[in-house]
């Protein structure tokens, strides 16, 4: 039991170490993070919640040509008035104009629909429904590369104490 727990916890941290490096390196190389083939966006608002905690880590898909989107899925997409800025939000209802679907969404803890319709154009990604709460708040500190490198010297600082720590317990008879 000791050796699976130990097993454990390095499986655990060497997961953790390489999401912060895929991290921080598209931070560095000015893209969006991506772990096996899926983008981490972190949550910057309540408007999806309960379902999206403010400050939570979600997994979301990159849109494909052949993607059927369907009335209630979580889309990311670029804001009608502004691209530069993404939203999560819901798909609250599917318009079908002119041979092409245009989406109305909304957010969840929002009182009435987005002010805007959304097209197939403008859509980045679908939420894939894994979401890690909490941890956007770093992510967020990752934001320029000055602070990439500060949090890679800090992760590595705390593995290397945890490290330490499992020496010492393992290793180390008194």
């Amino acid at each position: 039991m000791n050796v699976l727990k130990k097993m454990l916890t390095v499986l655990f941290i060497s997961c953790l170490l390489f999401t912060f490096y895929k991290v921080a390196l598209a931070r560095i190389n000015g893209e969006v993070p991506t772990i096996f083939g899926h983008q981490l966006y972190y949550v910057l608002s309540g408007s999806m919640e309960p379902k999206l905690h403010t400050g939570s880590i979600i997994l979301v898909s990159k849109k494909t040509p052949s993607l059927k989107l369907s009335k209630n899925e979580i889309i990311t997409f670029k804001m009608p008035y502004n691209e530069t800025i993404l939203v999560t939000h819901r798909i609250h209802k599917i318009i079908h104009a002119n041979g092409k679907n245009f989406y109305e969404t909304k957010g969840d803890a929002n009182p009435v629909k987005d002010p805007w319709v959304v097209t197939q154009d403008q859509i980045v990604s679908v939420y894939s429904g894994f979401t890690i709460p909490y941890v956007g708040y770093v992510f967020k500190l990752v934001n320029g590369n000055g602070r990439s490198y500060l949090l890679l010297v800090i992760v590595g600082v705390l593995l290397i104490l945890m490290g330490l720590k499992f020496y010492k317990k393992s290793y180390v008879k008194v």
